[in-house]
């Protein structure tokens, strides 16, 4: 998987935190993905790039993460996850109606 297709299981991710009302920082995405810190910097930086994202960044790093706080999406990142083709021509994956299994999930039996 490339960094475009990351980006949209992260935000997607980020999206269903942000409708719980529950924080993401640098540890909680490291421990929920178990990707590289790496990996994970490249995406969170790709999704600011992006301006779908809005974090608190903080000096320092976990793994070769960046430590942050997810504050919330922008009205673009938002567009983005809750239209399919939208988000499907971004990350060149595609949601089906609201239900997206994550690369990282173990899958259930």
């Amino acid at each position: 998987m490339g960094i475009q297709n990351d980006a949209g299981e992260i935000l997607n991710f980020f999206y269903k935190e942000y409708l719980d009302n529950r924080n993401v920082d640098a540890h909680k995405l490291l421990t929920e993905t178990g990707w590289e810190g790496n990996r994970l910097d490249r995406t969170i930086k790709y999704l600011k790039d992006l301006n779908l994202v809005k974090l608190q960044l903080y000096m320092g790093n976990q793994s070769g993460l960046q430590n942050f706080s997810f504050i919330g999406l922008t009205p673009e990142g938002i567009q983005t996850v809750e239209n399919k083709t939208k988000f499907k021509n971004t990350f060149g994956i595609l949601i089906n109606a609201g239900i997206f299994k994550f690369s990282w999930q173990k899958s259930e039996k």
